[in-house]
């Protein structure tokens, strides 16, 4: 039997979505962040003397970090609307 009250279940919900949000939120701005740094330390004068394809790898780590990051604000974004849609 469950004998929790009404506003304890709610109250309980309600911090499982809020900390799904910011978990999301989180994860969108490493991912991102992430890449952007590793974008522009790869583009620093003392990677010139560098093999090409450390180069290379650096650029595709760095752009699939920026994808990830937009697929997590996606992710986040769908949440988020489906969320808003729970409480009205």
């Amino acid at each position: 039997m469950n004998t929790q009250k009404p506003t304890a279940v709610k109250t309980r919900r309600c911090l499982k979505k809020v900390s799904a949000s910011i978990s999301l939120a989180i994860l969108t701005l490493g991912f991102t962040l992430l890449g952007f740094l590793t974008l522009l330390n790869s583009n620093r004068e003392d990677t010139i003397n560098s093999l090409p394809f450390e180069k290379c790898f650096a650029m595709a780590g760095s752009s699939i970090s920026i994808v990830l990051g937009i697929a997590f604000l996606v992710a986040a974004s769908i949440y988020w609307s489906r969320y808003s849609r729970a409480i009205d």
